[in-house]
């Protein structure tokens, strides 16, 4: 059944994108349900609400209840289709907000079913021990998304339209001022972004495409961002990897970090009040006021001491890291020490291994070379003999060349005469040694 021109002008006068969508679905469904066309609905209220001549008062106002139990049947009717009760109760707000906008407000009695909801325990119970251990196992452009849904604390619609052109002065002192006009209720979420993600984005937005605006950017070619499905299953595969255990029914979604700031708004001491402001949902006009930019970083501040991802390093444990890291050193320096040890063990081992077989082989070359000088003495002193007893022949020889020469150049009577006087002095010489 299609909406008429009272309806889509009570549709356009809804600021925020996501609350018109709901209505809308939830006003569909009542036309279909009651079957009526919005007008003859509308008609009807008002005769519900104009008092009849000579009517008396309780009558008027039965009728003019009349609709209240309407919606209330609706609300049973979505409620057996399997809605769940508070999106029954979502569906049910668009006639009763259609109402309102004509001056034809619904009165709900109490104890109407209407003003029943349930706290969803759909959602996964996130804390920031969660996001470490995500962290852990992210990758780069994973832990800029866990490290600005932790920041910010935003619907996924409303983190996903951000751009590039959109982010602060990521060069001013941190935590930076962002605020992002939420679709939804169209409030302006006074978010900052902390020192960690402000670290991460200066080297995140050196990696992304220019000719997609976005800042968490579609790998299709179009220039879009990723979609609801894509960082709902980039969510699921890290809850995986970091080995979460989310059963019992309940799904981790964006929509948990919101829920986990909010909570880590109260127990942080900063209030509920602050935190609604930090995300973008409506409060009193008064808290509006009072909650300035500058009250509002001391909050977030304060907020992040419970809500950081990457934990400071403490000065005990700085002190233990140098400790871990000297004795890693050291360790390190011992072991190069004991190769080196090895190594030089092995080789003068080598060395006097090389050492005791050239001794060997020097003694038996001084053992040669003793036994060649005991021969080379003996062969001396057979020259020095020899050398003797050619000086005995030499001198006889000459003794002989002498006489002979005497012999030769003497004359005849000479000679006989010297040989007759030599035999004489031999025959003398013999009878001398004679007894």
């Amino acid at each position: 059944m299609g909406l008429t021109m009272s309806v889509q002008e009570f549709l356009d006068s809804l600021p925020s994108k996501g609350t018109k969508k709901v209505y809308k679905s939830g006003l569909k469904k009542f036309f279909k349900w009651y079957r009526k066309t919005p007008d003859q609905v509308l008609k009807e209220r008002k005769d519900d609400l104009t008092q009849r001549p000579d009517e008396d008062l309780v009558t008027y106002k039965n009728r003019a209840a009349n609709y209240s139990k309407i919606i209330e049947r609706f609300h049973a009717h979505l409620l057996e289709e399997g809605y769940r009760i508070n999106t029954a109760k979502s569906l049910t707000n668009g006639i009763r907000q259609l109402f309102r906008y004509y001056q034809m407000d619904i009165k709900v009695r109490n104890g109407s079913s209407l003003n029943r909801t349930v706290k969803t325990q759909r959602n996964f119970p996130l804390t920031i021990e969660h996001v470490r251990k995500m962290y852990a196992v992210a990758n780069f452009r994973e832990r800029v998304i866990l490290s600005m849904a932790t920041d910010l604390g935003l619907r996924v619609s409303d983190f996903l339209k951000i751009k590039k052109q959109d982010l602060p002065d990521l060069s001013l002192e941190a935590p930076i001022s962002f605020d992002v006009m939420t679709e939804k209720e169209d409030v302006i979420a006074r978010g900052f972004l902390s020192q960690e993600t402000v670290e991460l984005l200066k080297k995140y937005l050196k990696t992304l495409p220019k000719d997609n605006p976005y800042l968490f950017p579609s790998s299709q070619n179009k220039p879009k961002p990723i979609s609801r499905t894509q960082i709902g299953n980039l969510l699921k595969d890290l809850a995986q990897k970091a080995e979460l255990k989310v059963s019992n029914g309940k799904s981790l979604t964006f929509h948990c970090f919101r829920k986990m700031l909010l909570s880590a708004a109260i127990d942080s001491g900063i209030g509920l009040t602050a935190g609604k402001k930090l995300v973008g949902k409506t409060i009193p006009q008064s808290d509006d006021t009072y909650l300035t930019t500058v009250k509002l970083r001391d909050k977030f501040i304060q907020l992040k001491k419970f809500q950081t991802i990457e934990l400071p390093v403490r000065s005990e444990d700085q002190q233990l890291e140098k400790l871990s890291s000297l004795v890693a050193k050291l360790s390190e320096e011992l072991e190069q020490q004991k190769m080196v040890t090895q190594a030089v063990t092995a080789e003068n081992m080598m060395i006097r291994s090389e050492f005791k077989k050239r001794v060997a082989e020097l003694n038996e070359e001084i053992g040669v070379s003793r036994l060649l000088g005991e021969q080379i003495a003996k062969i001396g002193e057979s020259v020095k003999k020899w050398q003797e007893e050619k000086g005995e022949i030499e001198a006889k020889i000459a003794g002989i060349e002498n006489f002979h020469k005497l012999v030769l150049e003497q004359p005849d009577e000479e000679v006989l005469e010297f040989i007759k006087d030599i035999r004489r002095q031999l025959i003398e010489q013999r009878r001398g040694e004679s007894p």
